[in-house]
């Protein structure tokens, strides 16, 4: 308390309290800015760790087994080729991004003017005493 009433009674609390003013706000800035480079830096981390995942071929082959009495199915898997799959995935990306945009523009219409609103009330108004007549005449 006593150092804010020091800054209001000098001058020299002036330029210390515009300097505090400033740094805070460089701060807060760079803040921001460093948040967002390592939001788009993990999230490229991301992708490729997905695509360094879907390089790996998981394609399997089992015989089956035949004896006397007894068998046992065989089975089998072929993964997709990579670079189609890789392919697929990008596309996959490209439209999750292309989705996220959308979501974050708002998109915003003018308030509607007096004249129009006149218009809807009038009508709802119609429409009212529309229904009105018809639970009427039953």
């Amino acid at each position: 308390m006593n150092l804010l009433k020091t800054f209001w009674s000098e001058e020299a609390g002036l330029v210390m309290s515009a300097e505090l003013v400033m740094l805070g706000t460089v701060g807060v800035l760079g803040a921001t800015v460093g948040l967002s480079a390592a939001s788009t830096a993990i999230n490229d981390e991301m992708v490729e760790f997905s695509h360094a995942i879907r390089s790996l071929d998981q394609s399997y082959h089992i015989e089956g087994h035949k004896s006397c009495r007894a068998w046992t199915a065989g089975s089998s898997y072929r993964q997709q080729d990579v670079a189609v799959s890789l392919a697929d995935l990008c596309g996959q990306t490209e439209q999750a991004e292309q989705a996220a945009e959308k979501e974050t523009v708002i998109k915003r219409k003018a308030p509607p003017k007096s004249k129009e609103l006149r218009k809807k009330l009038k009508a709802k108004k119609k429409k009212a005493k529309q229904k009105q007549n018809k639970k009427n005449e039953a």
